[in-house]
C-alpha cells in the first residue's frame, strides 16, 4: 500500500522540497475539484473555477482570504471539504502521510525523515514516530478543548448540531491559524465584548503560531518544575534557545503593537472610541494576535486609521514561529537579524544571544529569507497595483496579508479581478510553502563535481552605505 502511495505521486524520485511543494498542490488541485462540485455549494450549482481555486488555496495554505461568505456560498459538504483543507494545510499533508507510512510499515525511510524534518521546519528530530504521532495527539486535543469552550456560545444560538460544528470549524479554523468562519460576513465582531469567545480563540492562534519544538521542549522542561524539585529560574535555564527566542519574541509582538492599536485607535468611534478600557485592550490584543496569520477579526477594518494598517502590515510581515501552523517571515528571524545588527552596530566579532553565539549560517539564512520575501512582496504590489484599480494600501494590504497566510483585509478581496485573484493565488502559496522551498523545488539537485577544486579569490573592497 505504501510503495502504490509513492509510484502514483512519484515521492521517492522528488527532492525533500519537491515533496512539500507538490503535496501542497495536490491538496490544493483536489479541495478545488470537490468545491467545484454543485454538492459543496447552496445554490447547487458549480462554483466559478477561479473562485474554487482562490478558496482552496486560503484553506490549503491556512490563510483566511475568501472571494465569497462562506455560510452564504457552502452547503454542510462544501464547509466540511474547507474544514479539512484547512486541517490537512494546517499540518501538511505530508504529516498525515508520514503517519499513515508509520501505521502501514512502522519505519520511515531515510529520504522520508529528511523530507519530514524539512516540512516541519526542524534542525533536527531524534524520535520521528514519537514525534509525529505527539503532533496530532497535542493537535487534536487542543482543538477540542477549544472547541468545547466556543461551543458555550454556539450551541445556544445554532442549536445542537450546527452550533457544535460551527465550534468545531472555528477551533480548527483558529488553531491552524486560517482566519475562516462559517458565521457571515463580519467575522466575530458580534463576540467583540465577549471573554470567552476572544480569549479562547487568541489562545488557539498563539498555540498553533507557538510550533511544535516549542511545546515540547517546555513538556519536557516543565514536569521537575510541577513537582517542585525545581525552581522556575532554573526551568527557565533549562529551556532551549529557540524555545526562549520564540517565547521572547512573540510576547513583545503580541504586547507592544496590542498597546500601539489601542493607543491609535483609542478615540475612534468606528473602532475602539465607545468602548470601556478593559474592552479596548481586549480587542486591541485580539487584533494584534489575530494579525500573527489568524485573520479573525471582532472590529471593521474599514473603520481603521492608515497608522493601524500600517503597523498591521507589519507585524503581519513577521508573521508566527517557525514549525508551526502560522506563516510570514517568522518571529526567529527578525530576532536574528535584529540582534545581529545590534551586535553589527556595537563592532561585536561575533553575534551572541543568551550567551550562545548564533553561526554565520543562520545569519544569512536569516538574511536571504528576509530579502527574497521582500522582492517577492513588492513585486506582487506592484503587479496588483498594475491589473487592479484600487487604492494603494489596500492593495499592499492584501498582498502582505496573503503572502504572510494572514486572511485580514480591507474589504478589497470580493472585488478583485482574474488577474488580482492569480496573484494573490500565488502569493498564499509561496506564503505557506516558503519561497526558499519554492526556489529549491523548481531546480534539479546536481551533486557538485568540481567540488574539490575550490579557487581562492583574492579581498575585493566595497564602500557601502
Amino acid at each position: 500500500m505504501t510503495n502504490f502511495i509513492h509510484s502514483v505521486l512519484g515521492f521517492k524520485k522528488l527532492s525533500p522540497a519537491q515533496k512539500i511543494a507538490s503535496s501542497f498542490l495536490l491538496v490544493i488541485l483536489s479541495g478545488t475539484l470537490l468545491l467545484m462540485l454543485p454538492i459543496s455549494n447552496k445554490n447547487f450549482q458549480f462554483l466559478n473555477w477561479l473562485d474554487a481555486l482562490f478558496t482552496a488555496t486560503s484553506a490549503t495554505c491556512v490563510t483566511g482570504l475568501s472571494v465569497f461568505t462562506v455560510a452564504d456560498q457552502l452547503n454542510w459538504f462544501g464547509q466540511l471539504i474547507l474544514l479539512l483543507l484547512i486541517q490537512v494545510g494546517g499540518l501538511g499533508l505530508m504529516t498525515f502521510m508520514a503517519v499513515f507510512i508509520l501505521i502501514v510499515k512502522n519505519r520511515l525511510s531515510m529520504n522520508e525523515k529528511i523530507a519530514m524534518k524539512e516540512m516541519l521546519n526542524q534542525e533536527r528530530v531524534v524520535n520521528m514516530r514519537k514525534f509525529l504521532l505527539d503532533i496530532l495527539y497535542y493537535t487534536l486535543f487542543f482543538e477540542a478543548v477549544g472547541a468545547i469552550l466556543i461551543s458555550f456560545r454556539m450551541i445556544p444560538r445554532f442549536g445542537l448540531v450546527d452550533g457544535s460544528f460551527k465550534a468545531v470549524f472555528l477551533a480548527v479554523s483558529a488553531f491552524c491559524n486560517a482566519g475562516f468562519d462559517t458565521l457571515g460576513s463580519v467575522s466575530l465582531q458580534e463576540y467583540v465584548h465577549d471573554p470567552l469567545m476572544c480569549l479562547t480563540i487568541m489562545a488557539l492562534i498563539v498555540l498553533g503560531g507557538l510550533g511544535f519544538a516549542v511545546w515540547f521542549d517546555i513538556r519536557d522542561k516543565v514536569g521537575p518544575l510541577l513537582h517542585r524539585r525545581i525552581t522556575f529560574k532554573k526551568f527557565r535555564h533549562s529551556l532551549s534557545l529557540h524555545t526562549k527566542i520564540v517565547l521572547s519574541v512573540s510576547l513583545f509582538l503580541i504586547i507592544i503593537p496590542g498597546l500601539l492599536i489601542m493607543l491609535v485607535e483609542f478615540t475612534n468611534s468606528r473602532t475602539l472610541g465607545d468602548f470601556n478600557i478593559f474592552e479596548k485592550l481586549m480587542t486591541a490584543m485580539f487584533e494584534s494576535i489575530a494579525l500573527r496569520t489568524a485573520g479573525f477579526t471582532t472590529i471593521n477594518y474599514a473603520g481603521l486609521k492608515p497608522a493601524t494598517d500600517l503597523l498591521m502590515m507589519v507585524v503581519m510581515f513577521i508573521g508566527g514561529s517557525p514549525g508551526g501552523t502560522a506563516g510570514g517571515i517568522k518571529t526567529t528571524t527578525i530576532a536574528v537579524l535584529v540582534i545581529y545588527i545590534i551586535s553589527s552596530l556595537k563592532g561585536r566579532e561575533h553575534t551572541v544571544v543568551l550567551h550562545r553565539k548564533i553561526g554565520r549560517g543562520i545569519i544569512i539564512r536569516a538574511m536571504g529569507i528576509f530579502f527574497i520575501n521582500l522582492v517577492v512582496l513588492f513585486t506582487g504590489i506592484f503587479l496588483l497595483n498594475i491589473v487592479e484599480q484600487k487604492p494603494f494600501l489596500s492593495l499592499s494590504f492584501e498582498a502582505v496579508s496573503a503572502m504572510a497566510t494572514v486572511g485580514s483585509s480591507l474589504g478589497i478581496t470580493t472585488s478583485l479581478g482574474v488577474g488580482g485573484k492569480l496573484i494573490i493565488i500565488f502569493l498564499m502559496y509561496v506564503g505557506r510553502i516558503g519561497i526558499s522551498t519554492l526556489i529549491l523545488s523548481l531546480t534539479r539537485n546536481k551533486p557538485n563535481r568540481n567540488s574539490a577544486n575550490k579557487v581562492s579569490f583574492p579581498n575585493g573592497n566595497i564602500i557601502v552605505g
